[in-house]
């Protein structure tokens, strides 16, 4: 009997229960400092499992503007947190040198060097971009499971905010697994 492997498969086999953010000492120090953010900033709840914390991101634009920029998909997947069906960016598969940024803000996040080929679907990366990502907990709840104690890391940019995917624990690595579609892909020339 063969099993189809789905991203919900996917995460359930891989999750890391009780995980912990891992959040730069900036981010940190942004989410204590309680002053007025400047005009530009964008200010916004993050939810850290029990807890809630302030985050000012750089970027922000109201769910009408992030509409007009968007697709419907990127949309869904970006700033509601959704998922991309397995195999339908081609940025899973590809493997020419180069820069992945944030399709939301257009921050480099991850670098072709530290791409993971897996045969799964979607784009793995062994770590991001330094001070480019932040994580989240995600809970398990959000797609439909049933085991309420467990939850999974979710990475997010750090200047937009937008859902970019999840830290995972697939084929002994721990991995970046980041929806395509919130990824834009500049080749490297050199």
């Amino acid at each position: 009997m063969t099993t189809r492997v789905t991203r919900r498969l996917l995460l359930l086999g891989s999750t890391l229960v009780a995980a912990l953010p891992f959040a730069s000492k900036a981010s940190a120090a942004e989410a204590e400092d309680k002053s007025e953010p400047k005009k530009s900033f964008h200010k916004i709840d993050v939810a850290l499992g029990p807890k809630t914390v302030d985050h000012v991101y750089e970027i922000g634009y109201t769910e009408e503007e992030w509409k007009s920029r968007l697709s419907e998909e990127e949309f869904r997947i970006m700033r509601k947190g959704g998922t991309e069906h397995k195999k339908t960016s081609p940025l899973w598969k590809e493997v020419r040198a180069g820069a992945y940024n944030c399709k939301g803000c257009d921050l480099g996040v991850y670098d072709s060097d530290y791409k993971v080929p897996l045969n799964k679907g979607w784009v793995f990366f062994s770590h991001s971009e330094p001070d480019s990502v932040l994580t989240g907990i995600d809970p398990i709840d959000n797609y439909g499971w049933r085991a309420k104690k467990k939850k999974i890391i979710e990475a997010h940019c750090r200047r937009c905010g937008s859902h970019l995917g999840h830290i995972l624990y697939v084929e002994k690595k721990i991995v970046h697994c980041i929806n395509g579609a919130a990824l834009t892909f500049t080749p490297r020339t050199t």
